[in-house]
């Protein structure tokens, strides 16, 4: 398959729409463009481009990994990541990939309904993996052609996975550090999509991260002492405001490279997802709260966004034609 044409132009402004930063002051707020400019620095190409294109090759099998629910807060999960892996699945399954969502078995129902309520879904699966279940890793890690994180936690060098603010997860929580170490090192290109820091794949970052945005680590909360930064690394990480917005980016990306602007996710279909999510009983990671909005953001705000990255496409793929006046 030959290499598609990157249009640098509307790559990078997908890049720069997906990261401006419009948490509310419940999450940590100010690292958002640092650490952007620091992925970024690392990659040869534009962040979204480079995710599309590891994504667009011929048709195979993708396993995304998303989900994150906390007993007591966020029972089934937050919205922020199942609803990203949907839109993203439903795209893939579109130009010809078999698409197998995995997250814990709290978690597992949201994305089932999600993917129920968007058309176009047919023959996603969703299955569960038990936290520890290092023999479903090992045999996940061996079963699929690509494997993207989306706002999935990464084990910090300690190994051990924390939510933004210092809270562990790993009471309850699957740690999926050796499904994607083990995938990559048998050569499946993987890649991670976050937007905290503590996700899958900013490993590929940790060491500038520490050295920049120490403040963000909250290495005194953590009672290891390492910190919330993920080390685990992926061959590809794409930064972004919310989890969901780097995937919704990456759908735009591979409509360009497709020149096919149907590929497009839309504001109208996000909207929808976030209502969706709320029945579903997704939370709002921002407040805690049941609501469609989205680490703080309101859904307006995030259909917006989804409209412009639709729009960029579009207007990347019109004819170039000078006005003679």
């Amino acid at each position: 398959m030959n290499t598609p044409t990157i249009d640098h132009i509307a790559f990078d402004n997908m890049d720069r729409l997906i990261n401006v930063e419009m948490r509310s002051g419940t999450l940590p707020r100010g690292l958002k463009w640092t650490m952007y400019k620091i992925a970024r620095s690392v990659s040869p190409l534009p962040l979204v481009a480079a995710v599309a294109l590891a994504l667009n090759g011929p048709p195979g099998r993708v396993l995304i990994a998303s989900g994150a629910a906390v007993p007591g807060h966020m029972p089934v999960g937050e919205n922020d990541g199942p609803i990203g892996s949907v839109v993203l699945a439903r795209a893939l399954v579109r130009i010809g990939h078999e698409v197998t969502i995995v997250t814990d078995p709290a978690a597992a129902e949201p994305f089932r309904g999600l993917l129920r309520s968007l058309s176009g879904c047919e023959g996603i699966r969703v299955i569960e993996i038990g936290l520890g279940d290092e023999a479903m890793q090992r045999e996940l890690a061996a079963s699929f052609d690509v494997y993207c994180a989306i706002e999935r936690l990464g084990g910090n060098p300690h190994g051990i996975i924390y939510g933004a603010t210092g809270v562990s997860r790993a009471p309850h929580r699957a740690n999926l550090d050796l499904m994607f170490q083990r995938a990559r090192e048998r050569g499946a290109p993987t890649i991670g999509i976050g937007d905290g820091g503590n996700e899958i794949g900013f490993g590929n970052i940790h060491r500038k991260m520490m050295d920049r945005l120490p403040e963000f680590a909250f290495c005194e909360r953590t009672p290891c002492g390492g910190g919330v930064y993920s080390a685990v690394s992926t061959d590809v990480l794409l930064v972004a405001n919310t989890s969901n917005m780097g995937a919704h980016a990456v759908v735009a990306g591979l409509a360009l490279l497709r020149s096919d602007p149907s590929l497009c996710h839309t504001a109208e279909q996000e909207l929808a997802l976030a209502h969706v999510g709320v029945g579903l009983g997704l939370i709002d990671g921002g407040s805690g709260e049941l609501r469609a909005w989205c680490d703080g953001v309101p859904p307006a705000a995030n259909a917006a966004v989804v409209e412009v990255l639709r729009t960029i496409v579009t207007q990347a793929l019109l004819p170039f034609q000078p006005r003679r006046f």
